[in-house]
């Protein structure tokens, strides 16, 4: 398989599980959209971009480690259950899991689109822009899960709060997800 090919399934599976993490519903308490699928999909982009990036196999663990966690919460969501708000420690420790993955992901994606000759110093600036935006929202939506309930007295706050840096957090994810299909573009086979 040619380098470009390989891009452009990394890219594909990259774009998907951006989708996969940042959209959801539900029917009941079971998730239609499971996030492990979307840490399937991006250990997958990992496998594909290792040639590209070196810097990736560093991920591979911690992608594992995300994957099996959300398997594990979307399987005990059929029995009602979750193995969020159990243990607090553990929780912010999948919480700095995930925002460091995010981090360092984007930026290896960016440090690839440089590479791209046609507006690749563009996409990465956007990939770069886009995660730091990203990061800095997912960081205020676990602070004011964590702590709206002894700030707030009235619940109703938190949830408009989660509605606008959820909403927030949407957008930037559909950039996130145009700027990945625009990159993968570019190593599209052209026949």
């Amino acid at each position: 398989m040619s380098d470009k090919a390989v891009r452009y399934r990394g890219l594909t599976c990259t774009a998907w599980g951006y989708f996969f993490l940042n959209f959801d519903f539900h029917i009941g308490a079971i998730s239609i959209l499971p996030r492990f699928v979307g840490f399937l999909l991006l250990l997958c982009a990992i496998n594909f971009l290792l040639q590209e990036h070196k810097d990736l196999i560093l991920l591979r663990p911690l992608c594992v480690f995300l994957a099996v966690f959300h398997t594990a919460n979307w399987l005990l969501s059929f029995g009602g259950q979750t193995l969020d708000g159990k243990i607090v420690f553990f929780d912010l420790l999948v919480t700095a899991a995930v925002l460091y993955f995010h981090f360092q992901f984007l930026t290896d994606l960016a440090a690839l689109a440089e590479t791209c000759q046609e507006d690749g110093k563009k996409l990465a600036m956007r990939l770069r822009c886009c995660r730091t935006v990203y990061i800095l929202l997912s960081t205020a939506v676990g602070i004011t899960i964590t702590i709206s309930t002894a700030m707030w007295q009235d619940l109703k706050y938190q949830k408009y709060v989660l509605i606008l840096l959820g909403l927030a957090e949407g957008v930037v994810s559909l950039i996130i997800m145009a700027t990945l299909f625009g990159l993968r573009k570019r190593f599209q086979k052209t026949s």
